[in-house]
């Protein structure tokens, strides 16, 4: 089954986290992975961050971000989901930039894997219950 990766587990490829393993073991599944196109966003955020707090060098951000969509077999323009993701973000009184990545997944008729906790206990009692995996299930 195809599955959406958010930028909370594709930045674990990248650079050393907690759950860095159980996000690698993503590559072992013969699924196809798929991301909005905003995860490069928030995924180059999150890079010079890490650049900011002495935990990666600047050359080595631009790198993992040239690397980033090579790993993805699709990437959606967010353009295409964010009036979806509007309502769902209405719904659950959460972030849409979240959201894009569920409804990319409500769309694609597929799951969508975090490790966003915040993001985790905000569906868990949602319509959108079904479409949210985390991480940790794959470690």
């Amino acid at each position: 089954m195809t599955l959406v990766v958010d930028a909370s587990v594709a930045v674990k490829w990248l650079v050393r986290e907690h759950d860095t393993s159980a996000a690698r073991q993503l590559f072992e599944i013969p699924d196809p992975l798929i991301a909005p196109d905003w995860l490069m966003v928030e995924a180059a955020s999150t890079l010079w961050r890490k650049v900011k707090q002495s935990e990666l060098a600047e050359i080595h951000a631009e790198q993992h971000l040239k690397e980033l969509p090579e790993f993805f077999s699709q990437m959606l323009p967010s353009s295409e989901l964010v009036s979806g993701a509007l309502a769902i973000a209405f719904h659950l009184r959460h972030p849409i930039y979240d959201c894009l990545y569920i409804e990319m997944a409500r769309r694609m008729a597929c799951k969508m894997v975090t490790a966003d906790k915040e993001l985790l206990k905000r569906v868990a009692r949602s319509d959108y219950a079904q479409l949210v995996v985390d991480l940790s299930d794959y470690a």
